[in-house]
Order: C-alpha cells, then sequence, then structure tokens
C-alpha cells in the first residue's frame, strides 16, 4: 500500500512539472504546440530516472541546472533580435540541451578518478559552449541571429581576423556574458566530483545504460532545431562547393567542346575586385567629405563611364564572387558547380590569366573563389599568410609593385583582388592617410576609401604605359553598412550593404576600336546592375561570346541588356531592388 502511494505521489509530481513546463512556455510563447509537448513529457520522466541513478540528487539537480543554463542562454539572442521563434523550436530545443546535458553528465560520473573526471569535463563543456560563444560573439558584433552565410564567413576567416573584429565592436555587456560562461564553466569542473552514479549490480547496471540509450535517441530525435539547423545548412553550403571544385575539369572540358566566339585582336583587361566600399561614402557619388578625389575628377573624362545605380548580389564576399565570377546569378537557373568562370572563358579564347590579391588564400576551405583563383595561369598572393591568419602584412598599394612580377603578353586578363575597406579599417592604409579623424569608425572607412581612391589612381596610370591596355572594370563585392554603425550581415539586412562602386575605364584604342559597345555602355550608366552580371558584362568588353554560357540580356554592353528595374534581387533574390527606389 504505502509503495502504491508513493508511487502515486511520484506521477502526481511528474504531471504537475509537466503541466508547468508547457504553462510556462505558453506564456512566454503565447502559443501551444500539442505535438511537441511530448518532448516536454519525456524530459520530466527522463528527469525523474536521472534522479534515480545519481548518487547526489542535489548534484545532479545543479549539474542539469548549469549546463540549461548555458545552453538556453541563447533564448536571450533570439528573444533581443528580430528573429522569429515558434513554440514548437522551444519544446524541440530544450528536449535536445537536456539529452545533451544528461549525456554529459553520464561521461563524468562512471568515471572513478578526480582528475579524469575533471579534464573529461573541462573537454567537453569546452565543446558544448563554442557554438554558444559563437551566437553571443555574432550578436555582439551583429545585433543578429547567426546564420548559415555568418557561419561560412566565419570558416572563411581565421582567429587574427575574428579578435580584430570582436575588439572593434567590444562592450561591457560581452564581458559580462563572457564571465557568466567562465564562471559556470569553473563551477562545473571543481563540482563533478560529486557526479556519482549509485553503486548496484546487474540491473542497476542495466537502468544506467537504458538512461543513455534514452538521452540518445532524444538527442537524435531533435536533433533538427534552430540551433543545429544553422550547422546544417552551412554543412551543405559547403558540399556545394566542394561540388564547385570537383567539377573543375568537367567545366574546362564543356568549353573544350563548345562554340566558343571571340576576337583575336590584342589587348590587356584588367578585372579590380574591391571590398567592402559603400558608393555613398564616396565624393564621386556626391558624399559630402573628398574621400575619392581622383575618381571623382575623372567623372568629366568620357574615358571613364561611372554608374549610378549599381548593387551587390549579396551581402558576404564569397556568394558574390561565386555569382559575379561564374555564368551563375541570379536570373537564371544555371547550377553553379557546373558553370564556367569568368578566367576560364578567357584562357578559351587565348587569353593569359592572372590572378594578383592582398587577401588571404582560404585555400582549407575550398570555395569557389579560391578555386577560380587557382585557374590562373598567373597567381601572386602578395599576403603571405594561407588559412590560419586573416591580415596581410601590406597595404593595398603593394600590389603596384608586383605588377612587375607579371609576364606579360599581348592578349591578357588581370584580375585584382584587393582589401579595401575590409574591417580593421584603420589597419587598411597608412597613416599619411589619416585626414578624416573626427568621427572614429566612421572616419576609418572614410580613410580606407581615400586610400583605395589612391590605389586606383596610381594602378590606371601603370596601365596607360602598357601598349595594349584596353579597360579597367573595377566593383565591389559589397558595401558596408557604415552609416548605419553596421557592417554587412544578412541577418540584420538593410540595403545600403548592398551600395557598391562601378565603374570601367576605357583606353582611347579600345573606344576607337569599339564605338557601338561605348555608346551602348554610355548610355547605360544610369542603368540598375547587380554585380552578378559582371560576368556577362566582361565577356561583352572582351568579345568573348558563347552560347552555352553568354547572356545578352544580362551583358551591359549589349543592345539586349534588360534594364526593367522589376527583374533585379538581391541576396540571391530574396530582397527587390525596386522596394529600394520607392
Amino acid at each position: 500500500m504505502k509503495n502504491l502511494k508513493k508511487a502515486g505521489r511520484e506521477i502526481l509530481k511528474i504531471i504537475i512539472w509537466f503541466f508547468v513546463l508547457n504553462l510556462l512556455i505558453t506564456a512566454c510563447m503565447h502559443e501551444i504546440s500539442p505535438r511537441h509537448t511530448i518532448f516536454l513529457l519525456v524530459d520530466v520522466l527522463m528527469f525523474y530516472f536521472g534522479l534515480s541513478i545519481f548518487q547526489q540528487k542535489d548534484s545532479y539537480c545543479f549539474g542539469l541546472v548549469a549546463l540549461m543554463g548555458i545552453s538556453c542562454s541563447i533564448f536571450f539572442i533570439r528573444y533581443l533580435t528580430p528573429t522569429a521563434i515558434k513554440v514548437w523550436e522551444v519544446d524541440t530545443y530544450l528536449s535536445f540541451a537536456f539529452a545533451i546535458s544528461n549525456l554529459l553528465l553520464l561521461s563524468v560520473a562512471w568515471r572513478k578518478y578526480l582528475l579524469a573526471k575533471r579534464i573529461i569535463a573541462a573537454i567537453l563543456l569546452l565543446l558544448i559552449a563554442i557554438p554558444f560563444l559563437i551566437s553571443w560573439g555574432y550578436y555582439f558584433s551583429e545585433h543578429a541571429w547567426l546564420g548559415a552565410d555568418a557561419v561560412m564567413a566565419i570558416m572563411q576567416t581565421n582567429v587574427n581576423e575574428a579578435l580584430s573584429y570582436v575588439a572593434d565592436r567590444t562592450s561591457s555587456v560581452m564581458y559580462i556574458v563572457l564571465g557568466f560562461f567562465v564562471v559556470v564553466w569553473t563551477a562545473l569542473v571543481f563540482t563533478v566530483k560529486y557526479v556519482k552514479l549509485k553503486p548496484g549490480k546487474l540491473p542497476y547496471s542495466i537502468a544506467v545504460l537504458v538512461f543513455a540509450l534514452l538521452n540518445i535517441v532524444l538527442v537524435f530525435r531533435t536533433r533538427d532545431n534552430f540551433l543545429t539547423s544553422v550547422y546544417a545548412e552551412t554543412r551543405n553550403y559547403q558540399a556545394n562547393y566542394d561540388e564547385f571544385a570537383r567539377e573543375k575539369e568537367a567545366r574546362r572540358q564543356n568549353l573544350v567542346n563548345s562554340k566558343l566566339k571571340f576576337s583575336d585582336r590584342k589587348g590587356i583587361y584588367v578585372l579590380v575586385i574591391g571590398e567592402s566600399e559603400n558608393r555613398t561614402r564616396m565624393s564621386a557619388y556626391g558624399y559630402g567629405l573628398d574621400t575619392t578625389p581622383w575618381l571623382k575628377s575623372m567623372k568629366t573624362d568620357p574615358r571613364m563611364l561611372l554608374f549610378t545605380n549599381a548593387y551587390s548580389c549579396h551581402v558576404q564576399t564569397v556568394p558574390v564572387l561565386t555569382y559575379a565570377l561564374t555564368a551563375k546569378n541570379q536570373y537564371n537557373n544555371l547550377s553553379v558547380e557546373n558553370q564556367a568562370s569568368i578566367l576560364d572563358m578567357a584562357e578559351a579564347a587565348g587569353y593569359e590569366t592572372v590572378w594578383l590579391s592582398n587577401q588571404v588564400k582560404y585555400g582549407s576551405w575550398g570555395t569557389p573563389v579560391t578555386v577560380i583563383a587557382n585557374e590562373a595561369n598567373q597567381q601572386i598572393w602578395i599576403n603571405s599568410h594561407t588559412g590560419n591568419t586573416l591580415d596581410t602584412n601590406y597595404y593595398d598599394g603593394e600590389m603596384l609593385k608586383h605588377l612587375g612580377d607579371i609576364r606579360l603578353s599581348d592578349k591578357m586578363l588581370i584580375v585584382i583582388h584587393l582589401m579595401g575597406s575590409h574591417i580593421s579599417y584603420d589597419g587598411r592604409y597608412p597613416k599619411t592617410f589619416d585626414k578624416f579623424s573626427s568621427e572614429g569608425k566612421s572616419s576609418e572607412y572614410d580613410n580606407s576609401v581615400l586610400y583605395t581612391d589612391y590605389f586606383l589612381q596610381h594602378l590606371v596610370n601603370r596601365l596607360n604605359a602598357l601598349p595594349n591596355f584596353m579597360g579597367m572594370i573595377y566593383f565591389s563585392d559589397h558595401g558596408e553598412a557604415i552609416n548605419y554603425g553596421m557592417s554587412h550581415d544578412t541577418a540584420t539586412f538593410i540595403f545600403d550593404m548592398t551600395y557598391i562602386p562601378f565603374f570601367i575605364y576605357f583606353s582611347d584604342a579600345y573606344i576607337k576600336e569599339n564605338p557601338q559597345k561605348y555608346q551602348i555602355l554610355k548610355k547605360d550608366v544610369n542603368y540598375t546592375f547587380t554585380n552578378d552580371l559582371i560576368f556577362n558584362t566582361v565577356l561583352g568588353i572582351m568579345g568573348i561570346k558563347d552560347t552555352a554560357h553568354y547572356e545578352p540580356q544580362n551583358d551591359l554592353t549589349s543592345e539586349s541588356y534588360d534594364h526593367d528595374i522589376n527583374r533585379f534581387t538581391t541576396l540571391y533574390g530574396k530582397k527587390a531592388i525596386k522596394d529600394d527606389r520607392e
């Protein structure tokens, strides 16, 4: 009879806790998901199961509370950012975090020696804490929820850049959160000695095994949640990038077999890729400070065509350049991994290709940008670091010296990739360019724009001295929402992040030989343009056409260029450019 009463009390407790959890979550979320409340019931049952196998209930409860405190801290980020979250996502994630916590406690409880328990606990806790630290660090830098695009950007960066980035955007609140993690981590490591399983014989050992297996099943059933989905999507991104690398030879073979049309005329063309430059911070586009004196002075030069309505197709470098440098764009249904790059096309047309860069060669991640760069006949990476550090030992001006390292021919495509206005802004220019110094980061950004203008001026001077120079195309990968104290992130998207400079400088020889193209381009300077159309436009300028890759409606040099504002998008089709004009 006593046993029945005891069992009844335990069942009543389970029911009460189950309803309390549901009421709390319903009150916070203002909705309920009956289907997913089953996870909450399982959590309560597993909690009481855990109490029955751990020797000290208080230690087990403390461990769960601490671990769930770390896991659930990201709910504050979701609350503080305009990121939608459903009640079923909360239920699922809570069960996932609860099961992971149980498994961690089990992994240290069965160890006999204290040192082993603490070492295992320290390692496992650090591994578990990493995604939460990344989420919080990203929140304090961007005030946004971490997304797959951001994770890809983090993967393609490095420790030095990350530390520099965080240092630029640090706050006292961030240190408080970091301190919370350190305190909880330390407390758990030093209290694991109390986390022990009850001594028992075979039936008890079976119960422990069942408890472990049930938690593993629970992890598996709740593995698709709002935290893990970010990393799952990132894995899919990376798989697509890897496929792009594997299809390299197939793309080249397709070009060999295609009917490529091109001119045998000699000519050296230069494509310059800027970094994080926003046209609204350039005096050539009307900005109040004289940040681009050379470009502004060139606006009246007939050789210079300055395009006024250029946008980036995304706000992260790799997604932008994956489209800008290949036949894939937002307006076709092509599969990016099968598409030829601009270097492929140039080489097939008999051009010698060169890649000159001040960016880090992110070879370890196999991004399309690296794969495309590696296709160049000549490669010059002045940034000696590869993969483990971001920053460069040189300002962009150093690349002017390395122009002399290029083995020149009379038919070339040279791609130059700048460090430009990449954060940290004050590391992108010599102190002699510290002209604007009254507005902190904003002024540092303006100084970096001023230095890029200086670089481009001297680059054009050097190029004009080449006997076969035909033209230089300059565009930035994306902008920087510096006007709003932001950088460039999909989670906090505003159109400022897509405002890019875009101009073409021609030699007199090119204008004389291509009067029709020049007049078409001159007419197009105020048309809308997104930089994923660079591929077609550069091919048009160079006179390379292929029915399998070239799209005249996406080429500014073509009379068939479709400038209908209603068709243009950014963020890979998620945002309509016309919304920015209204």
